[in-house]
Order: C-alpha cells, then sequence, then structure tokens
C-alpha cells in the first residue's frame, strides 16, 4: 500500500499463510478489501515506517517490505517484545475511556483505549507487553489519526 495510488492485487502473508487480495482506495485512509470473496472496509493511518490498520474494530500494527529488496523496516514480533510501545490514534475520533492507566501492567491483547469514530466504539489493544508509563491525552478529548495517546514500556 505504500506510495502507491493503484492498488489493484496485493500478496499478502500473514503467519505464514499467504492470500491474493483485492484492494480499492475508497477515501482518507479507508481501503475496500476482497479476500477469498469477502468484502472488508479497512482504515490505515501511517507513522513514519510504520502503519495503524483497524478492521472490524481491532487495532493492528503493520509493516510492508518490498520484496524485491527483501529488507524489511523492523520486524515487529522482535521491537514489540520488551520494548517500547506508543500507542497513536488510528483514525480522528474521541476517547471514551481508558481501561488502564500509569503504572498498570499489559500483555499482548489487552484492551488500553476505548476511541470512538463514526459513531462506532473501536478498543485499541497492547501489541506486546510492558508497564503504562504515559498516558499523554484525557478521555472525551478529540485525537487525530497518528497523535500519540499512550506510552507502554
Amino acid at each position: 500500500m505504500p506510495g502507491d495510488a493503484d492498488y489493484g492485487k496485493l500478496d499478502i502473508t500473514i503467519d505464514g499463510r499467504h492470500y491474493s487480495v483485492d484492494v480499492e482506495a475508497v477515501s482518507g485512509g479507508f481501503f475496500s478489501l476482497l479476500i477469498n470473496g469477502q468484502s472488508h472496509d479497512v482504515l490505515v493511518s501511517r507513522e513514519g515506517e510504520h502503519f495503524s490498520v483497524v478492521v472490524e474494530g481491532n487495532f493492528l500494527e503493520v509493516d510492508f517490505y518490498d520484496p524485491r529488496t527483501m529488507r524489511r523496516t523492523e520486524d515487529v514480533k522482535d521491537s514489540l517484545a520488551g520494548s517500547r510501545q506508543t500507542i497513536c490514534a488510528p483514525m480522528a475520533g474521541r476517547i471514551v475511556r481508558f481501561q488502564v492507566q500509569c503504572g498498570d501492567m499489559v500483555k499482548k491483547g489487552d484492551g488500553l483505549i476505548v476511541l470512538e469514530a463514526m459513531k462506532m466504539e473501536n478498543e485499541i489493544k497492547s501489541q506486546g507487553v510492558g508497564r503504562v508509563r504515559e498516558v499523554l491525552v484525557g478521555e472525551n478529548e478529540i485525537v487525530s489519526p497518528g497523535q500519540k495517546i499512550m506510552v507502554i514500556e
């Protein structure tokens, strides 16, 4: 997806499984994906070389790489295990509530934040293990895509 406005077909590997995906850009970071005949609406936001993806309320951090160069920007699993996580807003919205506070320990998959966007509540989950070090915004605050919300170390 990076750097290309005409996406068409992509070959994707997730946990060793390969998928052929038809991708169409809708607008403002929204994409329509057709995977094995099923349609999925996806929101993608970018911060530097990293991408945040929201699919059906599930938040994922994703790295893309060009298979011709075989260089990854970062191995996500290694980088998230025992390292700093900066949690960013995947889309514009309002912070409904925090499910954790400074000092709390979290593990991969724990709910961190509930963000309301387009009249839907989206739960942002931890992608690794750590302790909540900073909460950078308040409840009911409006955030923009990519805005830093929380730091976990």
